[in-house]
């Protein structure tokens, strides 16, 4: 997979004062790695999103400070605004080539399952991402999980049941289950389930109009 090319700059705003690199467009981070000494630098926002928006923590980027040549790193601990969900900090691990690391991938959902097709049955997906382990160059982009093999209600696929190259290993439970065909829910379980929800709102009223009389 590709690395992703990045440019960074030197950063000497650091502690509460970086507040104001936000409200210029940037976005402070730290360069880090085995060996190394934290590096604080800031990027430039709208590239730092559009680059995170497709790398998350398991794409390589190819980070460039100033005139330095490029190192390649993953994405780590990225924190975002919890109302804008703008990317406000985030920590860049440099990774030997040679080495090594884990990364969170996504699972993929494809094909069309004969039960749900069929039998309505309804597909629940338990893991949207797992746990891999492999050398920075042989990183994937996501696994596929295909359904279509799965022909019967409460038909299930588990970790163990994906595939991936065999440079990559799953370091998440093979048991978890990653997708299932439930069955169809009967109409008076969701007409019950509406009631509940519609009585919700009562109960409350009735136990503050109690409190209140107290």
């Amino acid at each position: 997979m590709e690395a992703l090319e990045l440019i960074a700059e030197p950063r000497a705003v650091i502690g509460r004062r970086v507040k104001n690199l936000r409200q210029q467009g940037l976005v402070p981070a730290i360069i880090y790695g085995r060996g190394l000494e934290g590096s604080p630098v800031q990027i430039d926002a709208k590239a730092l999103t559009r680059v995170l928006d497709m790398a998350g923590t398991h794409q390589l980027i190819a980070l460039k400070v100033g005139n330095q040549d490029p190192r390649m790193t993953l994405a780590r601990e990225i924190q975002r605004d919890p109302i804008r969900r703008n990317y406000s900090h985030v920590d860049f691990y440099v990774v030997k080539m040679d080495e090594k690391v884990n990364a969170s991938v996504p699972v993929v959902v494809v094909g069309v399952s004969p039960a749900v097709r069929d039998l309505d049955g309804i597909l629940t997906q338990g893991l949207d991402q797992v746990e891999i382990e492999c050398l920075p160059g042989d990183l994937i982009a996501s696994i596929e999980v295909d359904v279509s093999s799965l022909t019967e209600l409460n038909a299930t696929l588990t970790v163990a049941d994906l595939r991936v190259p065999e440079t990559v290993t799953i370091l998440s439970d093979p048991e978890s289950m990653v997708v299932k065909i439930e069955p169809p829910r009967l109409a008076e379980e969701v007409e019950e389930e509406v009631e509940e929800v519609a009585a919700e709102p009562e109960v409350v009223r009735a136990r503050r109009e109690e409190e209140e009389e107290e």
